[in-house]
């Protein structure tokens, strides 16, 4: 049975007179419960861009039903430009990667522009190709997904991706991994960060990151204040000339950082007096 998005009648919208007249780039209606009205709930804010109509519906349809989480408009893939965002107060962005072009997506920059509008990118795809991940991720996408991932997975990495983290599908994690280790010592040590030398504390936090924990997350398990964490993860952005959380936590599947989660780290006083000039 086909999902249809619900009737937008000309009150709606202003423009659209029935279902079947959606013009890319408008915002979906909904009503909002009082209780995000009154400001008890903020809304997190998603788009959906996809080059079937049929898949868009059924994405809106479905993450209406999350308590939360709205889906406020709808792009098809073959119209969308990051320019159509403004305006919109997007916070995630669900890219349906079947309908590009990966190279002409990455060579039109589409996604870091996207991720210049302080927009999160959370890619989906039919293909759980490692390389086309990889690609993908260094171009500014902050997630990953199988276009099969269960709802409440998605959900996951909505709101992981929306509070600074990074979500990866995790055979394309593995996959991703596997095929950087088959790829030579010398290939998978170049690039940034090469020759870089960190403490304990940054290879322990750098491995939860690799794991797609978010900052909250990382303070909340190590036991240190918020300031701390995103301390060293500016100073991990720093030392290995990374552009930003989702490049860290590629760096750590790719040279083997996820090992270090799991240590036991005390740090010393000289770590601890430079975290404290950094948090100032």
């Amino acid at each position: 049975m086909p999902i249809t998005l619900p009737y937008r009648s000309k009150t709606d919208c202003g423009q659209c007179s029935s279902p079947d007249e959606f013009t890319d780039g408008h915002i979906v209606p909904r009503a909002v419960p009082q209780d995000i009205v009154h400001g008890v709930q903020e809304l997190l804010t998603v788009g959906v861009c996809s080059g079937s109509s049929v898949y868009r519906a059924g994405m809106t349809t479905v993450l209406r039903d999350v308590p939360g989480i709205d889906v406020v408009v709808e792009f098809d893939t073959a119209g969308y430009s990051p320019r159509l965002l403004r305006g919109h107060r997007l916070r995630v962005l669900l890219m349906d990667l079947d309908g590009f072009d990966i190279d002409d997506l990455l060579a039109g920059h589409v996604l870091n522009q996207t991720a210049e509008q302080a927009v999160k990118v959370l890619a989906l795809s039919a293909s759980l190709d490692p390389g086309t991940a990889i690609k993908v991720l260094r171009g500014g996408a902050e997630g990953f997904l199988h276009k099969d991932t269960p709802v409440q997975g998605l959900v996951d990495a909505i709101r992981a991706v929306d509070q600074g983290g990074a979500a990866l599908n995790p055979q394309v994690a593995g996959e991703l991994v596997a095929t950087l280790r088959h790829s030579g010592p010398s290939e998978a040590s170049a690039g940034p960060g090469s020759g870089v030398k960190l403490t304990p504390r940054q290879r322990q936090i750098l491995g939860l990151i690799g794991h797609g924990l978010a900052n909250v997350e990382i303070a909340d398990r190590l036991k240190l204040g918020r300031p701390t964490v995103k301390s060293h993860v500016s100073s991990l952005l720093r030392a290995l000339d990374l552009r930003d959380r989702t490049q860290l936590a590629v760096y750590a599947c790719i040279h083997g950082f996820r090992v270090h989660a799991a240590m036991q780290v005390n740090c010393t006083h000289a770590e601890a007096m430079a975290l404290n000039r950094d948090a100032a």
